[in-house]
């Protein structure tokens, strides 16, 4: 889990981390309904992720002075991590034009791959976005919580599957979070169905 507000930030470090793993690029902002729960959970997920997901809570920092005005909130380990929507805006804007992709407003995450060994480091081919809020709405998910612990367990198989193997696990970016999106939830109905709301979930692919 960590504190970031540019996107060389993310890039640095998977470059320093050198691994094939799932990358999460969390959109929190503290205003927002159901933000706080998550917030909360940024310690845990920390210390769960270890090395099989790399977590970018977007638009924050651990170092006092680098933002006008922020928000402080308790990050990892009780450590305080400051927010700013400036650095958020930003952040988003740029990102919304390198990919297909436009920010919900709301609780939202971006699931790809890491790829070390390319001109990118972050594999945005076939990313998945998800709408918390969304999701808790049509009940697709039981909690934050829940879904992340899945989506956690699903990106260390694929991690430990690339180094028993050496080459990528046969599950896609979207394959691992539907997975997730399964497991954390007794869906109230077939998965294609939910998978349809592109209100609570899109990919790379959508139109």
């Amino acid at each position: 889990m960590y504190a970031v507000f540019s996107y060389e930030q993310i890039e640095a470090n998977e470059r320093r981390l050198n691994e094939y793993h799932i990358v999460v690029l969390l959109f929190v902002r503290p205003s927002v309904p159901g933000a706080q729960s998550i917030i909360k959970e940024f310690s845990y997920l920390h210390h769960n992720a270890k090395r099989y997901c790399s977590v970018y809570a977007v638009g924050y920092t651990n170092d006092p002075e680098r933002f006008k005005s922020p928000v402080s909130v308790d990050g990892v380990d009780s450590e305080k991590w400051y927010y700013s929507d400036e650095e958020f805006v930003e952040f988003k804007r740029r990102l919304e034009k390198r990919i297909k992709w436009k920010y919900s407003g709301e609780n939202e995450l971006l699931v790809l791959k890491s790829n070390p060994l390319g001109a990118s480091v972050l594999n945005f081919q076939n990313y998945v976005a998800i709408n918390i809020n969304e999701g808790l709405r049509k009940e697709y998910i039981s909690s934050y919580s829940s879904f992340m612990e899945k989506l956690i367990e699903a990106s260390r198989s694929y991690t430990d599957a690339r180094g028993a193997v050496g080459k990528a696990s046969r599950l896609s970016v979207r394959q691992l979070t539907e997975l997730a999106i399964k497991e954390s939830k007794r869906l109230p109905g077939p998965i294609r169905e939910v998978l349809k709301n592109r209100l609570f979930f899109k990919t790379s692919r959508a139109r």
